[in-house]
């Protein structure tokens, strides 16, 4: 009998633990997850860390949940105020427990920060409208159940009800304005047929007005107020507003007008327009964007949500004071700890919505409803205001993460075999033994002591410029019909064409992804033979050597991690396969294992058995492809003594490669990556765009616009 008692005591135990802290812990949990929420939403746009994405996954996913169970729970206690339908002495801590409730219906309403974790989230609008309703209801019937006309909690619990009530419909209404079929209808349409100014001409013709018609530039091109402060990205801020409906219709894959196409390139073309204006402008409209998709943006940007929310503090400070006085609580009747995670609640409430405004007050948002308004001292406040605060831990203030993500198949291959994973054949067995080992090398790969991830400073000055040339080179030499296919739909033909390259032409004419492989590998080799450990300071061919290898990687990464950004058809080669049949190739022609070996002595041998005829590899057809014209490319490439022409080489193709991918990817996958910390490949999607050069321009222009001449 002793040994069976002291068996049920322990679970018995446990059971009236459970029983006594699962509504305090799941409470304090969701209260935990929203405070998550509110440090991380937001600031996962501009930290493309794995680390960020999984906390902010983890809490977005968990904070719904342990709310709808503590209401589920307090819902379940009615059973001790009402006990088989007659009336029993209320517990005297249920009335202050059933007071959480609407504190949970609150955190239901999530924070402005963010609103959906991904895209397929705002589809999901019509759940959270059930949602809504059911947990409005629950709420209302605990704090029925427990109304007391002897305490104050009662009413007052009423007006956090209210408050917690509305933000879970902006919750609601955020999802609905962010999802695919909204977001498309908001915007709004485009004339297809005559132009407003043409409509006007009619009516003159009808009236009398003899009409003759010319040829006239139709395009609202944005002019800046010379009265815009210059600094704090003021000037940057208007003109991204101006093209924000340009870009909302490119997020969703919608036809554009030439009148956005001139006014556009009109401001991207000028000569005040530099690479570092140019990439502002652009990433504060993948703000926009991702404030729109991802936030309440479109919702609390509102003078009467702005109304609603201030009106909210305040009754929550109310409440806060009147519990705060509230003897009946602060005296012995309800438990210390009940009474402290009240207070809490209250607290950490009134803090969250100060978090809220604050966010709202320094947004780009705010700032552009300012600038339009010339309060300039005010801007300047605020601007003061931000350079106290210290945002994005302690660093400048970023509105992207200014990463380009690096993958090297070379030394991915000499990473796994000089360090394996240790449980390899169960990864095998379980089939997840690539993303393993990619998660693995992006571990243990040490970080390029030059730039590492971040973007190279003259990549982007490169790009910009290269666009901007070659924007004016295709109105010389091409028919003007379709520019971006003439310039990139060869990906690389013309930059070879360009500079008498007609030897290397055979590399690009491949399927894509084999062209992006084979020039990866060859661009591997020759910087491994090239490149100086100790490149003298401001050394132009280092440069070169960088920035063709950051951009060869980069397409890698892109292949390897995000292969549905890259045109249709990719992913046909397996990549561990190539991978593995490589590390095969090196070690059998070196004649000794890779982890004896440098990454440059294999790089020779390769080179070396270019000549080779029977170059057999173990493994598919398509990696012994890529593998063998990958360093016939390498061979070739080496032929050029003049470093600088084959990097500069290098370099065009790799852009053009890089362009014709941005090009082909949809809108709604560059929108996705937004929450990653955006990919440069949007960037550069969204820079061509400005230039013209986007499928996207398919409206026919209107015949010649007519101008009334009245005689």
């Amino acid at each position: 009998m002793n040994r069976r008692q002291g068996t049920e005591l322990s679970p018995q135990l446990l059971r009236n633990l459970w029983s006594e802290w699962q509504l305090r812990t799941l409470t304090l949990l969701s209260l935990t997850s929203q405070i998550i929420l509110v440090i991380l939403g937001n600031r996962r746009k501009y930290i493309a860390k794995t680390w960020v994405r999984a906390i902010v996954w983890f809490f977005y996913l968990l904070a719904d949940s342990v709310a709808i169970m503590a209401i589920g729970v307090l819902s379940n206690n009615i059973g001790e105020v009402y006990w088989k339908g007659k009336l029993k002495s209320r517990s005297p801590d249920y009335e202050l427990t059933a007071f959480w409730a609407p504190f949970l219906l609150l955190h239901m309403g999530g924070m402005d920060t963010i609103t959906a974790y991904s895209l397929e989230d705002n589809e999901l609008w019509l759940r959270h409208s059930f949602g809504v309703i059911t947990q409005a209801v629950t709420t209302a019937y605990i704090l029925l159940m427990s109304w007391s006309t002897s305490s104050r909690l009662s009413p007052l619990s009423i007006a956090v009800f209210f408050v917690g009530l509305f933000k879970y419909c902006e919750r609601v209404w955020a999802l609905f304005s962010a999802s695919e079929k909204r977001f498309r209808d908001s915007i709004p349409h485009i004339p297809t047929s005559e132009s407003r100014i043409m409509e006007e001409c009619k009516l003159k013709q009808l009236e009398g007005y003899h009409v003759s018609e010319h040829q006239v530039l139709e395009a609202d091109v944005p002019v800046v107020d010379e009265s815009v402060p210059e600094s704090d990205d003021a000037r940057e801020i208007l003109l991204a507003y101006s093209f924000f409906e340009m870009v909302k219709r490119l997020f969703a894959d919608l036809i554009l007008g030439f009148q956005d196409r001139d006014a556009s390139r009109a401001i991207f073309e000028n000569k005040d327009m530099d690479h570092l204006k140019a990439l502002k402008v652009i990433e504060i409209e993948l703000g926009l964007i991702y404030d729109v998709r991802y936030t309440k943006a479109t919702v609390v940007y509102s003078s009467w949500v702005v109304t609603q929310r201030i009106t909210g503090s305040f009754l929550i400070l109310f409440v806060l004071v009147m519990v705060s006085l509230d003897e009946a609580l602060v005296g012995k009747k309800c438990p210390k700890i009940d009474l402290t995670i009240t207070l809490v609640l209250l607290v950490v409430a009134l803090l969250l919505d100060l978090c809220a405004f604050g966010e709202l007050l320094l947004s780009d948002q705010t700032a552009h409803w300012l600038i339009k308004r010339k309060k300039s001292k005010m801007l300047r406040t605020i601007n003061r205001i931000r350079t106290m605060i210290p945002t994005n831990w302690g660093r400048k203030r970023k509105r992207w993460s200014e990463t380009v993500e690096q993958f090297s198949l070379l030394s991915f291959c000499f990473a796994i075999r000089k360090q394996p994973l240790f449980c390899l054949k169960i990864l095998k067995l379980l089939r997840v033994e690539e993303v393993a080992e990619i998660f693995w090398y992006r571990s243990i790969t040490p970080p390029d002591p030059l730039y590492h991830d971040d973007l190279p400073e003259n990549l982007p000055k490169c790009i910009f410029e290269k666009v901007k040339e070659d924007r004016s080179w295709a109105e010389k030499n091409g028919d003007g019909t379709d520019d971006l296919k003439f310039l990139y739909g060869g990906r690389g033909v013309l930059a070879l064409e360009r500079r008498n390259c007609s030897g290397l032409e055979w590399s690009v004419k491949i399927e894509f992804e084999q062209s992006v492989l084979v020039w990866h590998l060859a661009t591997e080799i020759c910087y491994q033979l090239d490149y100086r450990m100790k490149p003298y300071p401001h050394d132009l061919l280092a440069m070169l050597h960088h920035k063709g290898k950051c951009i060869s990687r980069y397409m890698l990464y892109l292949l390897v991690q995000h292969p549905n950004m890259l045109p249709v058809g990719m992913g046909q080669i397996k990549f561990r396969d190539l991978y593995s049949d490589l590390s095969d190739f090196i070690e059998t022609y070196v004649s000794m294992s890779l982890k004896d070996t440098t990454e440059k002595e294999a790089s020779e041998r390769l080179l070396d058995m270019v000549k080779d005829e029977n170059m057999l590899v173990g493994g598919g057809d398509k990696s012994n492809y890529v593998i063998f014209h990958g360093c016939k490319l390498a061979s070739q490439l080496r032929e050029y003594k003049d470093q600088e022409q084959k990097w500069t080489i290098i370099i065009h193709v790799w852009i053009e490669i890089l362009c014709h991918a941005a090009s082909q990817c949809k809108g709604r996958q560059h929108a996705q990556q937004l929450r990653r910390g955006g990919e440069y490949l949007t960037h550069i999607w969204l820079l061509m765009a400005h230039f013209g050069l986007t499928d996207h321009f398919q409206i026919q222009r209107s015949r010649p616009i007519a101008e009334a001449a009245l005689r």
